[in-house]
């Protein structure tokens, strides 16, 4: 003990302490420097040394007396805190994270305030801890505290309030200030508004502070570089980092996952190409970051680089609309990257059909067009063709018509919305064709002069705008489905200006802007709003290929994007040139259908029969396509498509029997006790016979009941005979590849539905036997009435839903023949 005590006496003055950690660390630092053991050992994470070096003993030995030195000179009070780190730079920091004035998760002390200092710092913790009653005492005590700043990060109570979170005290606090409070910055220039318009979606917050500070606050400037989200040392500020630098990490993992999913199909040189686009992604942000570089962030693009719709939205109609167009369109280019990124599309959508939209230099710096076009290819969900809806949910947004208005310098504006085609089997298009083509419609439009159908046409298109504004929007669930349809819509109009402006770029602008790689994009994520678009602006953007000589076609099947595959009936003659193609491995299109789907298509089937059987249909799709020569041609591995098919498909085909069999073997089982009721029921009939004619009693006592009862226990049998019988020819299918095209699911099928009779029929007789005994009682007649429908609807969910499953996926038009009636019927 004594030992102990001399050498910590020796190393510092004293024990440490919240209010002596400079001293202290100075003392301990000099030590350790003067010992040998502060550079590489606790200055900085030194890299290991090899195993079982000299070196590698000799730096375990020196962490070993500086972490000793520090845990002696901490004193026993903090030596627990510290005691189970095995480095001593990590003791070290911990020590400085918890007593060092300067990251401390409360602001310094301004210097000479004049013997405020105690209250000053109480009500910087009061607002932090959110006791307002304390913290409003104390500025009523000291109202001049409420603009004095701290010495490290230069914010004043109000940023406190905003960066802590205390919503409800900042408000308070901005009643209770005025302009100066408002338009006082911390040391990296950010306004309490700037604070509120990263950090929080408080609209309500934000007005109150416009409106006591005035609209130039809206236009007040971080400084610059310090736009990153780490602004100061609140822990809050270091999750909050600049969206443009996650958008591009997450461009960049998804193209990565493209890659090893092509790298799990044996295509090595795919993942290269992706890799390739990763990179030239990741240049694209370093850019976008040089590009704001030496300039400073105003509110609304704080709150777009945060996702805070509200905010941004609120943030946008209050700016004046010249600072976002004025030098250069910086900020207009800004934050519609931010505001694309984050899924605002309303306020790109009002910039790009603004007077002034010419000024954005997106012809002359094809770039920035491309961050545009390219982050609107990772998107899907944002477009109509990436989403799945119900038959409800899509009447209901079929028959909504969206309207979208932003008010900006106090003037509610209309935004003009993509105008979408009529759907050609809508009920006024096909009406009209009947009376412009068909020979009843001139009798029609002769009788409708007299009947003054044009008034009732128009009394007509008021009872649907009625339906429309009022009645659908009433239903629950349409007010998401009508904002869903309005971003779609915003979406397609931003697209449709983004087109315009690449229609009118060079061959060399166009490579510039990489809106080929976007094509490609756009295919593997199945937009084909996207293509359709750019190949609408430049028709030439069709024949995009990638590294691996792989066109959006090939995408197209290796991601099982059918709407982009469908689309290659409407290329004409050049349909042929797109089948016939080999990738630098030699695969056709028939090889690269032969690859596993992905796991996002395959799990759109509930099991693995269904998955396999979809695998098929994409398979034969794709063959009724290339020429006969390349159902035989080999690739690079020397396999012909077929061949590679089943190479690939081994798995699920074993999956697929597996789930089959099971299947089969559980109804079977029920199937079977179904059957031996039954049987037994029909020779043990209620009431028992007649003795002396073996007639039974209630077929004279109760005909119409009885004969009820002997028909529902015959369908019964009969059913459920059946249905063992198909699950019983499923056991014993050989189930090769072609089977779980259409006879396992059809016997799966057949067999599901005579199940369901069975039991239906079974509870029927069993209804009917009660009736017979238990005449006169009505009321435990209908109590086991009510009871006998609960295993009808037991059963119903899972025949029923997987029943309807495989009728869509087999009876239903599938790929295969929806690919046959396009090319029998061009557009």
């Amino acid at each position: 003990m004594a030992g102990t005590g001399i050498a910590s006496t020796g190393i510092v003055l004293e024990a440490l302490r919240k209010d002596n950690y400079e001293n202290w660390s100075a003392l301990v630092e000099n030590y350790l420097v003067g010992q040998g053991l502060w550079h590489g050992i606790v200055e900085a994470d030194p890299k290991k040394p090899d195993h079982n070096s000299e070196k590698d003993d000799e730096w375990r030995l020196k962490n070993a007396k500086a972490l000793h030195a520090i845990q002696l000179a901490c004193g026993s009070e903090n030596l627990s805190k510290i005691r189970t780190f095995k480095k001593a730079r990590e003791a070290w920091n911990h020590l400085k994270i918890s007593f060092s004035e300067d990251v401390r998760a409360f602001p310094d002390i301004e210097q000479g305030h004049g013997g405020s200092e105690a209250s000053y710092y109480d009500l910087h913790d009061n607002v932090m801890r959110g006791q307002w009653d304390e913290a409003k005492s104390s500025i009523n005590s000291n109202p001049d505290d409420i603009f004095e700043i701290a010495s490290s990060t230069g914010r004043t109570v109000l940023h406190i309030a905003v960066a802590s979170g205390q919503e409800e005290i900042a408000k308070e606090l901005v009643s209770m200030g005025n302009k100066r409070l408002l338009k006082m910055q911390d040391k990296s220039g950010y306004t309490a508004l700037a604070l509120a318009a990263k950090l929080t979606d408080n609209v309500d917050m934000a007005e109150r502070m416009v409106r006591k500070g005035g609209k130039e606050l809206l236009t007040i400037q971080t400084k610059a570089g310090d736009d990153d989200g780490k602004t100061s040392t609140d822990p809050k500020n270091d999750t909050n980092g600049d969206a443009e630098s996650t958008d591009n990490k997450t461009t960049t993992d998804e193209d990565g996952e493209e890659g090893e999913t092509n790298e799990k199909k044996g295509e090595d040189g795919d993942d290269d190409g992706n890799k390739e686009n990763d990179q030239k992604m990741e240049g694209d942000g370093v850019e976008d970051e040089d590009v704001n570089k030496g300039r400073g962030e105003i509110p609304v693009l704080l709150a777009s680089a945060s996702g805070h719709k509200k905010m941004t939205r609120y943030l946008f109609s209050q700016t004046p609309i010249d600072v976002l167009f004025d030098n250069g369109c910086h900020y207009c280019l800004m934050l519609l990257k931010r505001c694309i990124s984050a899924e605002i599309f309303d306020i790109p959508a009002l910039l790009l059909q603004h007077r002034r939209y010419e000024e954005i230099p997106l012809t002359n710096n094809p770039k920035e067009l491309q961050q545009l076009v390219h982050a609107l290819a990772h998107m899907p969900s944002s477009f109509p063709s990436g989403i799945q809806l119900s038959r409800w949910q899509q009447f209901i947004y079929n028959s909504t018509k969206p309207q979208a208005h932003m008010v900006l310098n106090d003037k509610r504006i209309k935004i003009l919305l993509y105008a979408e085609p009529e759907d050609e089997n809508s009920f006024s298009n096909s009406w009209a064709d009947f009376i412009a083509t068909h020979p009843l419609g001139r009798i029609f439009r002769a009788i409708s002069v007299l009947l003054l159908v044009k008034q009732l046409s128009a009394l007509l298109e008021q009872v649907k705008h009625v339906a429309q504004t009022i009645i659908l929007r009433k239903l629950p669930g349409s007010e998401k489905i009508y904002d869903m349809k309005k971003d779609h819509h915003l979406v397609l109009e931003i697209l449709r200006c983004l087109s315009m402006r690449i229609s009118d770029l060079s061959e060399a602008r166009i490579h510039e802007c990489s809106a080929y790689d976007t094509m490609l994009q756009a295919a593997k994520s199945g937009i084909i709003e996207i293509i359709k678009s750019m190949r609408h602006a430049n028709p030439n953007l069709l024949w995009a290929m990638d590294k691996n000589r792989r066109d959006i076609f090939s995408h197209a099947i290796l991601n099982r994007q059918e709407k982009v595959f469908r689309l290659i009936h409407e290329i004409g003659g050049r349909r042929e040139m797109f089948a016939s193609r080999l990738d630098v491995f030699n695969n056709n299109m028939l090889h690269l259908a032969a690859e596993l789907g992905p796991s996002s298509d395959l799990g759109s089937r509930s099991n693995a029969a269904l998955q396999m059987q979809r695998e098929l249909h994409w398979y034969m799709a794709v063959a009724e396509i290339v020429p006969p020569k390349c159902k035989e041609a080999k690739n690079a591995d020397g396999k012909k498509p077929r061949e590679v098919f089943t190479k690939n498909h081994e798995d699920l085909l074993k999956s697929g029997e597996k789930w089959a069999r099971d299947t089969a073997g559980s109804f079977t089982l029920v199937g079977t006790l179904i059957i031996t009721i039954m049987f037994a029921a029909a020779f043990t009939v209620p009431g028992g016979n007649d003795q002396n004619t073996g007639i039974p009693i209630f077929l004279k006592k109760s005909t119409f009941i009885f004969n009820i009862f002997i028909l529902a226990d015959a369908v019964s049998l009969i059913t459920s005979s059946s249905s063992v019988l198909i699950f019983i020819g499923i056991l014993t299918s050989r189930y090769a590849e072609k089977d779980f095209l259409r006879s396992l699911p059809l016997k799966l099928l057949f067999g599901l539905i005579t199940l369901f009779f069975s039991v239906a029929s079974m509870m029927i007789a069993f209804v009917s036997a009660l009736s017979m005994m238990l005449k006169g009682y009505r009321g435990v007649v209908i109590a086991a009435m009510s009871l006998a429908i609960i295993p009808v609807l037991v059963l119903i969910p899972t025949l029923l839903t997987l029943s309807l499953e495989i009728l869509k996926s087999t009876l239903k038009p599938n790929l295969l023949t929806a690919m046959q009636k396009k090319k029998k019927s061009p557009p």
